[in-house]
């Protein structure tokens, strides 16, 4: 058995990215980077599982959501299991590998509109109370 074939199978009763960091993620990109989903829908996305309606990534919005992965696929542990959850989720969205690798830290560069800049620091955020919410006793 493959190992993407295994996270597909462990995917199934196990959730790669934590209910809090889909919530925090949820309140950044739901209805700007991806269409309108509910909440559970959105858990369900972000942890590569079925929905009841599709989610998709708005018009123009691939580039976000390769700094978005990318940033929740580097606090999945083990690390190998958040490569392969971006792989897995950047074939959901329809975003290739190689756009993914070319652009995914592109809202950090120094060209960076004010917009791309206010996403990074949202999400970041994001994350940082998702780590801070999960490590308290």
């Amino acid at each position: 058995m493959s190992r993407a074939s295994l996270l597909q199978e462990t995917a199934l009763w196990m959730d790669t990215v934590n209910l809090a960091l889909c919530l925090f993620i949820y309140e950044v990109c739901n209805d700007c980077q991806f269409e309108f989903a509910s909440g559970s829908d959105f858990v369900n996305f972000m942890n590569l599982k079925p929905t009841s309606r599709p989610v998709t990534v708005r018009p123009k919005e691939n580039l976000r959501v390769c700094y978005m992965v990318f940033s929740v696929s580097q606090a999945i542990r083990p690390r190998e299991r958040g490569r392969l959850w971006a792989e897995g989720f950047l074939k959901h969205c329809g975003i290739s590998k190689s756009y993914y690798d070319k652009h995914r830290s592109d809202v950090c560069g120094k060209g960076a509109t004010e917009e791309n800049r206010n996403f990074r620091k949202a999400i970041d955020k994001a994350i940082e109370n998702a780590r801070r919410l999960n490590n308290t006793p």
